[in-house]
């Protein structure tokens, strides 16, 4: 056995004993939380049942609000990658100054937290201070009221906030690319758009799906935008959960944890298997 296979093999051990205390371990401790009964006057646990998860379904309100949020990320996954797909294409072909301008002006925007960006948006899209009050006062609208809470101010803002995480994750992929097929496809005559779509969209459909995944997973448990930018009726699971946090039904909240959890994880099996499916189908 070499000394590769050796390490391979001794890296075996420290692995598990990570996932364990990473993984395992809190979740282990978040399924004894949701499974527990606390005395709302001392806060001690009196019994362990399934009686939070029998609430969850008792009422259908709870698994309409997460289809609504799987759902509602799942669109801005598809806008963002839209977006994202061409505009990293375009700043891949820049000269290499530009394009480190561009590069740098994507991380810095990343420092940004959601509650700074949330905050600069209901700025933007108030009246008294933002675009607006700015259309009233050169008579392009008449207007008074701001543009948020509303779901599209909402919707537009989780665009925003993904879209730099998602061109940083494109970039190396679309360097990568053999610009010998592009090259071929333009001496064959096809337009700009057309070797986008059928060369460039394709050759990055693993990147791309990547990409798709880590947007999807980190909007999912996001809640400042919703909350700060959108109506009650706009706000997403992470909102109530974050709710029954504030008035200390701990293990409710934990348990409607637990099924928005696992409605992700049944909804990430599904896509992976159907892209691992028609990719094989097109080789």
């Amino acid at each position: 056995m070499n000394n590769s296979n050796q390490w391979t093999v001794a890296a075996y051990p420290i692995l598990t004993i990570y996932c364990v205390i990473v993984t395992l371990a809190p979740l282990l401790f978040l399924l004894v939380t949701a499974v527990s009964t606390a005395d709302p006057l001392t806060g001690e646990v009196i019994r362990y049942d399934l009686s939070n998860f029998h609430e969850v379904f008792y009422d259908s309100y709870y698994l309409v609000q997460i289809g609504y949020t799987l759902c509602l990320v799942a669109g801005i996954t598809v806008v963002t990658l839209m977006l994202a797909v061409p505009l990293t294409f375009i700043i891949a072909n820049l000269k290499k100054g530009p394009r480190s301008v561009w590069v740098v002006i994507l991380l810095a925007s990343l420092a940004l937290s959601e509650v700074l960006t949330a905050f600069a948006w209901q700025l933007l899209l108030s009246h008294s201070s933002g675009i607006p009050g700015w259309l009233s006062y050169i008579s392009v609208a008449a207007s008074e009221n701001s543009w948020w809470p509303s779901f599209p101010a909402m919707f537009v803002v989780l665009v925003y906030f993904s879209l730099p995480i998602a061109l940083i994750l494109l970039l190396p992929a679309i360097r990568r690319l053999d610009r010998s097929l592009e090259e071929s496809a333009y001496l064959m005559g096809f337009s700009k758009t057309t070797v986008f779509f059928l060369i460039v969209v394709p050759s990055l459909r693993g990147p791309i799906f990547q990409t798709g995944m880590l947007t999807f997973l980190l909007n999912i448990g996001g809640f400042v935008i919703s909350q700060q930018l959108g109506r009650p009726s706009d706000w997403m699971f992470a909102v109530f959960i974050a709710d029954f946090m504030r008035t200390f039904n701990i293990p409710f909240a934990v348990a409607l944890s637990f099924c928005l959890l696992i409605s992700v994880l049944i909804c990430l099996a599904s896509v992976h298997l159907t892209f691992r499916v028609r990719t094989n189908e097109g080789r």
